[in-house]
């Protein structure tokens, strides 16, 4: 397979998550627990997300409302099945997202064993192809081979859209933030969700066009997994910039990093997360948006998160001397 245009700019991709996770993930000063699980929150939204789209999930936009809970449950439990560590960052944040939501009734419990059931046998079926020895080393050729050899068939009667409709994109997705040394991105373990979507599976793509689709994705999935990264020193400095002097047994803290991470939190569901009583959890969530970093609901409404933090980071190839630059100034502490 001849190489693609787009090499080069994956593998300065990846010496970016490279740099950024040997300097700062990786270190327990400058990445203490409490970020690293902020940041496998932050990716167990994103991840949802694409599940959703995956799964053609209408539904249920909050990994911790109430909606969906039978297809959010059956979502955690696949996850839980891709993870090779049981006791990672990504298991404690399934713990923390379980823990945080309404308990599920009788008949969201049996139709979330119905799902389970039926991609647990698909989920490993798609990890045996990426664990193949015979893979190239290429992230995109990669990756290709892998779609490429889970495409089912052709078509259903003459319907080439038809062969995304039970594809196996989701399962794909799932590995890559599971278990994302089975495409070859980086040796660290950092998830990348979204690396696929349910077009490449069609039947009617044009061989040449795929490769730059492939390639496209993975740009942006390392892209994005490479800023939240980013962001959660910037969030915990926001924070200490905000709030000086605050009590060693202060909650407001924990509170705002379950925020950040999870985009929005009624009382009650930061009184579980917590926990606490959900009087408290009102109570912090409301200093919070004194200082303007919740935004203050309307009746029944959960409050919001009211900073944002924006990363930058350098597109040049011809140096990696930029990106260092650029991630300090291009963080910005408010939308």
């Amino acid at each position: 397979m001849s190489p693609s245009p787009h090499t080069a700019a994956i593998a300065f991709r990846q010496g970016q998550i490279d740099a950024l996770a040997r300097t700062l993930f990786a270190s327990p000063a400058l990445y203490p627990a409490e970020r690293r699980q902020c940041f496998a929150l932050r990716t167990l939204v994103r991840a949802w997300s694409q599940y959703r789209e995956d799964r053609a999930v209408m539904m249920g936009e909050n990994l911790i409302g109430g909606e969906c809970a039978a297809e959010r449950d059956a979502f955690l439990t696949l996850l839980v099945a891709a993870l090779p560590d049981p006791r990672s960052d990504l298991a404690r944040a399934i713990q923390r997202v379980r823990q945080t939501v309404i308990r599920p009734l009788a008949a969201e419990a049996a139709a979330t064993a119905v799902i389970v059931d039926a991609g647990l046998e698909e989920l490993e079926a798609v990890r045996l192809v990426a664990a193949s020895a015979n893979l190239p080393a290429d992230p995109a050729a990669r990756l290709l081979t892998i779609v490429r050899s889970l495409r089912r068939s052709a078509d259903v009667d003459g319907d080439p859209l038809s062969a995304t409709a039970t594809s196996p994109c989701w399962a794909v997705n799932l590995l890559a933030v599971g278990e994302p040394a089975l495409f070859g991105l980086t040796p660290h373990p950092l998830p990348f969700p979204g690396l696929v979507r349910r077009r490449l599976f069609r039947a009617d793509r044009d061989p040449d066009r795929e490769r730059d689709d492939i390639s496209e994705f993975i740009l942006d999935a390392l892209y994005e997994t490479l800023c939240d990264v980013a962001r959660m020193p910037r969030a915990a400095a926001a924070f200490a910039e905000a709030f000086p002097g605050l009590r060693r047994n202060s909650r407001l803290f924990d509170a705002w990093m379950l925020l950040f991470a999870f985009g929005s939190l009624t009382p009650a569901q930061l009184a579980r997360a917590l926990p606490c009583t959900k009087a408290g959890a009102g109570k912090l969530l409301r200093q919070l948006a004194v200082r303007q970093f919740a935004n203050t609901p309307h009746t029944f409404e959960p409050y919001t998160c009211g900073l944002g933090m924006t990363v930058h980071l350098s597109r040049d190839l011809s140096t990696s001397a930029g990106f260092g630059l650029e991630l300090h100034q291009g963080l910005d502490a408010r939308p």
